[in-house]
């Protein structure tokens, strides 16, 4: 996953964030194809709690689903490697987990 390899290498919480971002934002263009809930892909992102709120809502739908949707498996998979990526960054640098508190761009 090439956007999972970006996240592990960003240097920053803010890259890490821009890239979420990024990422979150092409989806709108066709998340009900991909079966992935609005709030799931509401912009803009407001921190690590934010980030891991998705992350469950995205883990429920799985779980509830009789088949696993690529779309949100995908996602899951994305915010997972972000928020481990920010605890990372924040064990490195000493900061308190979550200081980001959302993206600039909304819905």
């Amino acid at each position: 996953m090439m956007l999972a390899d970006a996240i592990n290498s960003a240097t920053s919480e803010h890259a890490v964030y821009f890239l979420v971002t990024a990422y979150v934002e092409s989806l709108h263009h066709f998340h009900h194809s991909l079966d992935i809930p609005e709030r799931a892909i509401a912009l803009p992102v407001n921190g690590l709690e934010d980030l891991k709120h998705r992350s469950l809502l995205l883990r429920d739908r799985i779980d509830r689903a009789r088949e696993t949707t690529m779309g949100a498996a995908e996602m899951a998979a994305i915010l997972d490697c972000a928020l481990g990526r920010l605890r990372t960054l924040c064990d490195e640098s000493g900061a308190p987990a979550g200081g980001r508190q959302s993206t600039r761009r909304a819905a």
